[in-house]
């Protein structure tokens, strides 16, 4: 098989605003959508384009782009020896629009537009002949009304008539509803066809768009042309059903991506990749200017504090604003620099500690954002250009899951069944909102962290109300030693399990800590004793939180339930009072 030569990669791009003429040999052709890459608010689109090409040098004129197309991002390829020797852009104006679904559209709002004239007219027919009607029941009226024997017609007679016109007056009322009826159904439909109508129109001008290629073919002979551009209008974000089966130890992770594409084409029957790549036009990277560095007086504490909250809290905003620069290449010297100069001097101004939560805040938006994947979806499929999402599957995924129920009791009452789950896999999963199943019932929603190939995910599965705690102070007392104040604290927490069948449960609790010397928060016993997972004790442990994992046996409660007690003290200066806050 021949290999693919890429021929020119930037199209030369030529806005026209009248009809540009063409050679008198230039073949018109549309080509058919084959496949559809969708990036994070653009999409790459490839048209391939079947054509007989004479010996020597043609002109072929792809017409039917779209309004959202990035003109420069137009190029062509093909193979063998046919050879493509320019891509250019143009646009030229149009007297009406020439797409077929337009067409159709149009075609249907001019129906519509008829029915509605012949029901307007229907409707006044029926109001005059319901006037008529009237001018006959004021002759029924007077024939009852005057002497028999004067009268035009009989008693027998003006009944009959009578009938006759009460019949008349429901047919008549009755078909003037069914006309009511019949034109607020056509304007219902006349609003539905020009709003989609509008969505047809939208960010489209009365212009066509073509792209003129040029090519070179040694013998006549059939060429197989790859048209490839960008369009805006594209966008599609992650989504995810997990479906916990807790009897068999295992989750289904459906991976799903909501699309929406309103580039004003559709694409059908294509081979369609998501990505999170960036595509960007400008392939010259920025350059490094040096940073000069001088001396100023140090600002007051809070405002150095004030400057440090800050700086964490535009990490974001700062790196987003980097990206986004970082697209123009050297273009984007200049705020480039400015960018970096201003998160080294932070840098250089803050204390270790600062800069140790600047970092890590630094890690874990690069961790979400920097990650670049694509996903080529399996078999053909079809999105039309429309304001509304559409739902694709990106792919399944099955993983064993270690199930485990979660009580915090500080935080609430309820118990929360947990699972952590195991990306075996070969598909990264990127951040996104997931709804959560278990035992195909509906218990939630859910945010999914970004979760690479191998690596762990601990998911939640919602309440069991089959295991209940309570925690309660059982006793406070307070001491004068010396100078200080010594107050102990005895804490006891029950639960209570209420199904057929043993569960694992793991219960969070926590001291308070400090890093100030003068006070002095001491565990002093606990039962059952505390957790020995390594993680835990290495990192949580250090901060005050409390974990036991436990075993709850079947159908135990009230006096059976398993109960958890421990009791700590807080040491510190008798004139002084505890505080708490958030770290």
């Amino acid at each position: 098989m021949k290999k693919k030569i890429q021929v020119l990669v930037l199209a030369v791009v030529v806005i026209a605003l009248a009809p540009t003429a063409a050679f008198a040999d230039a073949q018109t052709v549309s080509g058919a959508i084959s496949k559809v890459t969708v990036y994070r608010g653009q999409a790459q689109v490839t048209r391939r384009i079947n054509v007989d090409l004479p010996a020597g040098t043609s002109e072929l004129i792809v017409t039917d782009l779209p309004a959202k197309i990035v003109p420069e991002s137009l190029y062509a390829q093909t193979s063998g020896d046919i050879k493509v020797l320019s891509v250019r852009y143009r646009e030229k104006a149009v007297r009406e629009d020439t797409r077929e679904e337009v067409k159709k559209l149009d075609a249907q709002i001019e129906e519509v537009k008829r029915k509605q004239q012949h029901a307007k007219k229907d409707n006044e027919n029926a109001t005059d002949l319901l006037h008529k009607f009237r001018d006959m029941w004021k002759l029924a009226i007077d024939g009852a009304n005057v002497d028999l024997n004067r009268s035009v017609m009989q008693s027998e007679q003006i009944e009959s008539y009578t009938e006759y016109l009460e019949a008349k007056s429901l047919e008549w009322h009755q078909k003037n509803l069914e006309l009511l009826d019949t034109e607020a159904d056509l304007i219902k439909e006349m609003e539905l066809l020009t709003r989609k109508r509008k969505e047809l129109d939208a960010g489209r001008s009365r212009t066509e768009r073509e792209a003129v290629v040029f090519v070179s073919n040694k013998n006549k002979k059939k060429a197989d042309i790859e048209l490839s551009y960008l369009v805006n209008g594209a966008n599609w974000n992650p989504q995810y059903n997990l479906r916990a089966n807790p009897k068999q130890s295992n989750v289904l992770i459906e991976y799903n991506a909501v699309v929406n594409q309103t580039s004003g084409e559709n694409w059908d029957g294509v081979v369609l990749s998501l990505s999170t790549a960036e595509p960007t036009m400008v392939s010259a990277p920025p350059i490094l200017d040096p940073m000069l560095v001088s001396l100023s007086r140090p600002a007051q504490t809070q405002q150095a504090e004030k400057q440090v909250f800050v700086q964490l809290d535009n990490v974001r905003r700062q790196l987003q604003s980097r990206k986004a620069n970082i697209k123009l290449g050297i273009g984007a010297n200049f705020d480039l620099n400015e960018l970096a100069i201003s998160n080294q001097g932070f840098v250089l101004q803050a204390t270790g500690q600062q800069v140790k939560e600047f970092q890590k805040q630094l890690a874990v938006v690069a961790r979400k954002e920097g990650v670049s994947v694509t996903y080529k979806l399996p078999g053909k499929l079809s999105l039309p250009s429309r304001s509304d999402q559409q739902l694709v599957t990106i792919a399944s995924v099955t993983a064993k899951a270690d199930f485990t129920l979660i009580a915090t009791p500080l935080l609430t009452d309820y118990v929360y069944l947990q699972a952590e789950l195991l990306n075996k896999s070969e598909t990264i999963l990127l951040p996104g909102q997931a709804s959560v199943f278990r035992n195909g019932e509906f218990v939630g929603k859910s945010q999914l962290p970004l979760v690479t190939i191998g690596e762990k995910l601990t998911a939640g599965f919602g309440i069991d109300s089959q295991v209940q705690v309570v925690r309660e102070l059982e006793e406070k007392k307070t001491r004068i030693q010396g100078g200080n104040r010594i107050d102990t604290y005895h804490y006891r927490i029950a639960l209570s399990n209420y199904k057929n069948t043993a569960v694992e449960l793991q219960l969070l609790d926590r001291l308070g800590y400090t890093e100030n010397s003068s006070i002095k928060i001491e565990l002093v016993k606990t039962e059952p004793q505390l957790s020995e997972d390594s993680e835990y004790l290495r990192t949580a442990r250090k901060k005050g939180i409390l974990r036991w994992d436990l075993n709850l046996p079947p159908n135990t409660l009230d006096e059976s339930a398993t109960v958890v007690k421990y009791s700590f003290t807080m040491e510190y200066d008798k004139n002084m009072r505890i505080q708490a806050r958030r770290k």
